[in-house]
């Protein structure tokens, strides 16, 4: 069960229709929200499965605030702050390639500019780290794969690209074209065995190379312009 109350400083409320409209909460620089925030919708939809779920608002602008879970068979209960969220325009990541030839992938990132800014931090982690280099993130949703998606690679590359073998939890995966000299990412996957079955609608993503590339997560602070 999923509620909406309002008044979260007095603690009461009245009972509002679950649907909650979609809004944008920007005003506030510090603490902006916006309720079609993928994480949040995923979050009141599972939340909604399994506890009693109390979405706080505040007046007059009606932005959650406070969200509470009651576990139904105990009755315990959790409240927790809503205190911002960050949505990924413009999907990117970083590629990464090692000395041996491995790739890995960090993000993703709002735009290119995130994503490049990113490399520092990796130069000064990593002493096998060759080249990075930003790209666009398709999204795994739509299996038609645009041009605008394939990035050229510097020539000595495209033949010694591998898998890096990191333990992450979730990949992306490259369509590697070696003879043409570029590849396509698509992704985030939850896991990497999601990512192995993805599969491009047509063109020339369908004779690539496959390579299911271990991805990185990084902070809010560096997934922002």
């Amino acid at each position: 069960m999923h509620r909406v109350l309002t008044d979260p400083g007095s603690g009461r409320g009245t009972a509002l229709p679950t649907k909650e409209f979609l809004m944008r909460y920007g005003t506030d620089d510090e603490h902006p929200f916006d309720t079609d925030n993928r994480a949040w919708r995923r979050l009141s939809d599972v939340t909604s499965e399994h506890f009693d779920a109390i979405t706080w608002n505040r007046d007059p602008d009606g932005r959650p605030v406070l969200l509470t879970l009651r576990d139904i068979p105990t009755g315990d209960t959790v409240t927790l702050a809503v205190l911002d969220s960050l949505e990924i325009r413009d999907a990117h990541v970083l590629l990464a390639v090692h000395t041996t030839g491995e790739l890995g992938a960090h993000g993703p990132t709002s735009g290119a500019e995130a994503a490049h800014s990113h490399a520092a931090t990796l130069a000064l982690d990593s002493t096998t780290l060759a080249v990075t280099k930003p790209v666009p993130l398709h999204d795994p949703a739509v299996t038609d794969l645009p041009a605008t998606r394939w990035v050229d690679l510097p020539p000595d590359l495209a033949p010694i690209l591998r898998p890096a073998l990191d333990d992450t939890r979730s990949a992306i995966l490259v369509l590697l074209d070696r003879t043409e000299g570029w590849l396509a990412a698509i992704g985030p996957f939850p896991t990497h065995a999601a990512a192995d079955t993805w599969q491009p609608a047509d063109g020339p993503g369908r004779t690539a190379d496959r390579l299911t590339v271990p991805l990185h997560p990084i902070t809010i602070e560096q997934a922002q312009p």
